[in-house]
C-alpha cells in the first residue's frame, strides 16, 4: 500500500514544497527590489514591484498543483483539466498584471481634471482589450475555434461603429485634443462666433464659460474640424485704431498730431509705438491710424492701455485746440 501511494505523496511534497518556494520566492524579489527602487529616481521599478505584487497566492497554488501532479500518474481528463485551469490562471494573471501597468501609467499621465475622464476611459478600453485578447487565449488553447468568434466580433463591431458614428467620432476627436494639444483646461479659445475659457475637455464635449458668462458645450468633432483662436500663447497684442479730426484744423496742427500721440503711446507702460499716420481724408473729417503693441497676453492690460491712450489724446488735443471730428454735412445754399 505504501509503494501505491508513494507516487502520489511525492506528488504531494512537491505541490506543498513548490507553492511554498514560490510564495517565498515572491517575497525575497519584492523586499531585494524595495531596497533597489531606493536607490532609483525610476517610476518603471515600482511599477515592476506592484506587478509582482499582484501574483495572487491562489495562482502560485495552481502552479505548484499543475508542476506537483507530474510526479504521480493522473487520469488524462484530470491532467487536462489541471492544465486548462494552469492556462486560465497564467492568462488572468498576466492580465492583471497588464491592466495595472495600464493604470500606471495613465495616472502619471493625469495632469489636470480635465484629462482624468479621457485618460481613466483610454484605461478601460486598454483593460477591456487586454481580457478579451486573454479570453480569446484561453479559448484557443482549449480547442475552440476562435477565428469565428474573432470574425463574428468583427461584424458585430462593424454594426456598432455605424449606430455609434457621431459618439466615437467626439470620442476620437477627444483623443486627438489630449494628444495633439490645441488648447487646454484655462486657455481662452475663439471657435467661430464663441469666445471664452475652456473649462472642461471631456469624451465627448468641451465646455467653454462665455465673457458674458454663460457655459457654451461644443462637440469634440466640431472642435477639430473647426478653426480655433488660441490666446494662450499670445506674447503681445497689435492694436490698430483710427481718429478723425475737423477739416478745419490747421495743417501746422496736423502736422503735430503724429509725434503727440506717439509720444503718449510710448509713455503707456505696456505698449510698445508702431507708427502714427494721416492716412485719408475721410466724409467729415480728416483720418489718422496709430498702430502700436500692448507687451502682455492680459486681456485687461490691453484695454487698461487703450484707456490711457484714450483720456491723454483727449488732453491734450483739448490743450492744442485740436478737436476730434464728428459726422456732420454741410449744405450750401445758391442764391
Amino acid at each position: 500500500m505504501i509503494t501505491l501511494f508513494e507516487p502520489y505523496l511525492l506528488a504531494a511534497g512537491v505541490f506543498v514544497g513548490t507553492w511554498i518556494a514560490l510564495y517565498l520566492i515572491k517575497k525575497i524579489v519584492i523586499s531585494r527590489l524595495v531596497e533597489l527602487s531606493k536607490k532609483t529616481n525610476t517610476q518603471y521599478d515600482d511599477i515592476l514591484i506592484n506587478i509582482i505584487a499582484t501574483l495572487h497566492p491562489i495562482v502560485l497554488g495552481i502552479a505548484a498543483l499543475a508542476f506537483g501532479l507530474r510526479f504521480a500518474e493522473v487520469p488524462l481528463i484530470a491532467t487536462q483539466s489541471i492544465n486548462a485551469i494552469f492556462l486560465i490562471a497564467v492568462v488572468y494573471q498576466v492580465s492583471v498584471a497588464a491592466a495595472h501597468f495600464v493604470d500606471v501609467v495613465i495616472k502619471t499621465k493625469k495632469g489636470d481634471k480635465s484629462k482624468n475622464g479621457a485618460l481613466s476611459f483610454i484605461a478601460s478600453v486598454v483593460r477591456a482589450l487586454v481580457w478579451v485578447f486573454g479570453g480569446l487565449v484561453v479559448l484557443s488553447n482549449l480547442g475552440v475555434n476562435v477565428t469565428s468568434v474573432i470574425a463574428g466580433l468583427g461584424i458585430g463591431g462593424v454594426a456598432i461603429a455605424f449606430a455609434l458614428q457621431r459618439i466615437l467620432g467626439d470620442l476620437f476627436s477627444s483623443f486627438a485634443i489630449q494628444l495633439d494639444k490645441p488648447f487646454e483646461v484655462g486657455d481662452m479659445i475663439v471657435v467661430g462666433d464663441y469666445r471664452g475659457f475652456v473649462e472642461k475637455i471631456g469624451i465627448k464635449s468641451t465646455r467653454i464659460r462665455s465673457l458674458e458668462g454663460e457655459e457654451i458645450v461644443i462637440s469634440n468633432q466640431d472642435l477639430t474640424s473647426s478653426r480655433i483662436k488660441n490666446f494662450r500663447k499670445l506674447r503681445e497684442r497689435r492694436i490698430t485704431f483710427n481718429f478723425g479730426v475737423l477739416y478745419e484744423t490747421k495743417t501746422a496742427l496736423l502736422e503735430k498730431i503724429p509725434n503727440m500721440v506717439g509720444d503718449i503711446v510710448e509713455k503707456e507702460e505696456h505698449a510698445r509705438l508702431d507708427r502714427v499716420h494721416f492716412n485719408s481724408f475721410g466724409d467729415s473729417a480728416l483720418n489718422f491710424q496709430v498702430v502700436y503693441y500692448v507687451t502682455s497676453s492680459d486681456y485687461t492690460a490691453y484695454m487698461n492701455a487703450q484707456q490711457n491712450i484714450n483720456f491723454a489724446m483727449k488732453k491734450a488735443f483739448e490743450k492744442e485746440g485740436i478737436e476730434f471730428a464728428y459726422p456732420t454735412q454741410t449744405l450750401y445754399v445758391k442764391k
